[in-house]
């Protein structure tokens, strides 16, 4: 498997995670015996899913040039 892959997995999986804390955030957001503030945890919550949608848009970058360079590779070695 390519390294550029395999990268491009862990980061894909790195901001569903993060996505995934953004929802548990909100969740819980009904609840009043906490020490965040309604405006903190709504900030946190926009703040966790723009970043896990960014990492995840470098995810797929990653993964496309991971591609591009295994196909080049793939085409020097067939014209030696």
């Amino acid at each position: 498997m390519n390294s550029g892959k395999s990268r491009a997995t862990l980061l894909g999986i790195v901001g569903v995670y993060v996505i995934y804390l953004a929802y548990q955030l909100s969740e819980g957001r009904a609840e009043t015996d906490t020490t965040m503030s309604p405006g903190a945890r709504y900030a946190f919550i926009a703040l966790f899913v723009l970043c896990g949608i960014a990492v995840l848009v470098y995810a797929l970058r990653v993964w496309k040039r991971s591609g591009e360079e295994e196909q080049q590779q793939e085409d020097g070695e067939r014209l030696k």
